[in-house]
């Protein structure tokens, strides 16, 4: 197995929600899904890396 870089890691957990989305017909965040994987492509590669990474802690009640 392969080791995936953040940018890689954070592209296919997005196409990954991207495709559940589409699935269950929720078009609105199908596309936004969509334009955040066209933002992570585009960004530079430090950009990606100071990128938050998903920490549950920091959810709002």
């Amino acid at each position: 197995m392969t080791i995936l870089s953040k940018r890689e890691g954070l592209v296919r957990k997005v196409d990954t929600a991207a495709i559940e989305a589409e699935s269950l017909g929720l078009t609105t965040a199908t596309l936004i899904l969509r334009m955040a994987r066209l933002e992570i492509e585009r960004a530079e590669p430090d950009e990606v890396e100071s990128m938050p990474r998903n920490n549950p802690s920091s959810k709002p009640n």
